[in-house]
């Protein structure tokens, strides 16, 4: 219960941050595979209370969530570094 809440809104809010700290595109895959393999879990009993009926979709609507505000993140720090250089 408590510990996949916990993973779930660490993963959430962890995502789009450590795409802005390392402004690196490949900060997408966390996202992208993390929330697959959280609702794999969940699925499969491996830790909370499993899923509920129409979770595929929930899943698919997570990752690309997380997917979106990390790239989001690693597009903004990525813009505010290239305008912060010198001309």
């Amino acid at each position: 219960g408590h510990m996949a809440e916990g993973a779930f809104v660490g993963l959430l809010i962890l995502s789009p941050l450590i795409g802005a700290a390392t402004r690196r595109w490949s900060a997408l895959l966390l996202p992208a595979v993390g929330w697959p393999l959280c609702y794999l879990g969940l699925n499969q009993g491996w830790w909370g209370n499993g899923t509920g009926d129409g979770w595929q979709y929930a899943a698919l609507l997570i990752t690309a969530l997380g997917v979106f505000s990390s790239g989001l993140a690693v597009a903004a720090t990525r813009a505010r570094r290239r305008a912060a250089l010198p001309q």
